[in-house]
């Protein structure tokens, strides 16, 4: 599923929303300083954010706040291919 992701404030948190979903303005009001930040395919996602839990919010409301600590799994790099990018860390602990 295509998801858009909104940034709150100065990276306070995250909105995660389907992509294109309209979000409820007098919600989104309460959180202050809103702004478009990317569109994620959350299938590739890393896997260390609790994708079910965020279903159940979209579900139940329209869209899921996830906190500042968490952008790591709003990334899109699966952990798998950080090795492509960074083959010379991964060697020192293959031995």
């Amino acid at each position: 599923m295509r998801m858009d992701v909104f940034v709150v404030g100065k990276d306070d948190g995250y909105v995660v929303a389907p992509c294109g979903a309209p979000l409820p303005d007098d919600e989104m009001a309460v959180l202050g300083d809103l702004r478009f930040g990317w569109t994620l395919d959350s299938e590739m996602a890393a896997p260390r954010l609790d994708w079910q839990g965020i279903a159940k919010d979209i579900d139940a409301r329209g869209y899921s706040i996830v906190p500042q600590g968490d952008v790591g799994g709003l990334l899109g790099a699966p952990q798998q291919e950080l090795s492509a990018f960074y083959p010379e860390y991964h060697l020192r602990f293959a031995a």
